[in-house]
């Protein structure tokens, strides 16, 4: 089941502009979430390609990569890629990258033709499992016997070689890693699985992993079992994902201390970070739910997505769209959830006008736009009207917003008899949703 619910800041907004139209059209135009079931058999990872408008998700079991499109349709599936882990984009979205963790490698695959055009080694016994690019160069967890490591590949180079690079801890496992959007240099690392989790902040500017800070989260905040985390789009903070507390921690990046959190039910296991800076959360018991940036309340979306999978959410490069994947859990095929508009805030429209006019005279109609946050500078309505003269419709104008109401005024002297109907039309913005509203006037002799 997935219900898609307004938050309360968002639907209040909403309520007060329906009730101050009494009598009149009021609309906001959502676009509707989809579902689409992969044919994988596991799932490892995802990340979103916003130049060619595609999703990669990562089957460890199969051996494959799912590729679909912003629909979830499946594009192809790329197989042999064994024990498909991992995903991380180049910088300019040309190549892929995956770790293959059942064969101590990393692949190659072109974007554009969806083929692979490399495989690199990551040394003896080693099987990747994580991967972020920071410092110019790729980075990817491993484990090899009972222990973990970090690694790097210098994918710029005529001939890309791995180096397996001391990081200054002992990793019971492959670590999971991020990288920071703000700062191309930090590279964060977190030991999945064990308690008390754990998290390191490194420099690779050299090539080296030169630690900032490191923490295990004994107290203040308790934090075991990590599932996920994320560095947020202005490099300060990092969202942690984790089975015990119930709550999305954030800690600084700059010395790992506490900084609040988003709240969750319980098992928060995901967490995705727009380029805006909207925070996407995810739980096995929860809600998804996105937040707009530097805010923890109260969320703006929520969305019931059952079975949620840890590392299960992605953005969009577009803010527009948020990607899950679910499944497993109760027997189900792994599952693309796609959740429109997750970035954007609720927009409602209204048109107020007089039930009659009289033919000859002047006929206003007003119309209010309404959102929880204000629209920028410069933002117009589009409005046509249909009539006996015009029966497919034709334009009216293009109506400024005023900037302290949100108010527009439409004036018109109707010249002859008969129903008039206004239809007004916002087209949304990166920040909110479309919506469009109509109104009927009747016009007498």
């Amino acid at each position: 089941m997935r219900i898609h619910k307004r938050t309360a800041v968002a639907l209040a907004t909403a309520l007060i502009g329906s009730l101050s139209l009494i009598g009149a059209g009021a609309g906001t135009a959502t676009a509707e979430e989809t579902s689409v079931a992969l044919p994988s058999a596991s799932f490892g990872d995802i990340v979103v390609d916003g130049v060619h408008d595609r999703v990669f998700v990562s089957d460890p079991t199969g051996g494959s990569i799912v590729v679909t499109d912003y629909t979830g349709a499946v594009v192809q599936q790329i197989t042999a890629e064994e024990g498909a882990a991992g995903l991380v984009l180049s910088a300019d979205s040309t190549k892929l990258y995956v770790a293959l963790s059942t064969v101590g490698a990393i692949a190659e695959i072109d974007t554009a033709t969806l083929t692979g055009t490399g495989r690199y080694p990551t040394g003896a016994d080693t099987a990747p499992q994580s991967l972020a690019m920071a410092g110019g160069k790729l980075w990817f967890g491993y484990t090899v016997g009972s222990t973990g490591g970090i690694g790097s590949l210098d994918v710029a180079s005529p001939a890309p070689a791995a180096t397996l690079v001391p990081s200054g801890r002992y990793w019971y496992y492959a670590p999971a890693l991020a990288s920071s959007p703000a700062d191309p240099n930090v590279l964060v690392a977190g030991e999945e699985g064990v308690s008390p989790a754990s998290l390191a902040v490194y420099d690779t500017a050299d090539g080296s992993l030169r630690k900032r800070t490191e923490r295990s989260f004994i107290s203040a905040p308790s934090i075991s079992y990590l599932n996920d985390f994320a560095v947020t789009a202005d490099g300060q903070n990092i969202v942690v994902a984790a089975n015990n507390p119930s709550e999305h921690q954030i800690v600084r990046l700059s010395d790992l201390s506490s900084n609040g959190f988003h709240s969750s039910w319980q098992f928060p296991n995901a967490v995705a970070v727009a380029a805006d800076g909207t925070v996407a959360t995810g739980a096995d018991g929860d809600f998804v739910k996105t937040y707009r940036p530097g805010t923890t309340w109260p969320a703006f979306r929520e969305y019931v997505v059952d079975d949620l999978q840890r590392d299960g959410l992605a953005w969009a490069p577009d803010e527009n769209r948020l990607f899950a994947i679910t499944g497993f859990s109760y027997g189900s095929a792994p599952t693309l959830h796609v959740l429109p508009d997750a970035g954007k805030l609720d927009t409602t429209l209204g048109l107020q006008a007089p039930a009659t006019s009289r033919k000859g005279r002047d006929l206003t109609v007003t119309g209010q736009l309404s959102a929880a946050e204000s629209f920028p500078t410069g933002t117009t309505v589009e409005v046509t009207r249909t009539d006996a003269e015009h029966p497919a419709g034709t334009p009216v104008g293009s109506f400024p917003l005023s900037t302290t109401t949100g108010g527009f005024t439409i004036t018109e002297r109707p010249r002859e008899a008969g129903d008039i109907t206004y239809t007004a039309t916002y087209n949304g913005d990166g920040l909110h949703t479309p919506a469009t509203a109509q109104v009927t006037v009747t016009i007498t002799r």
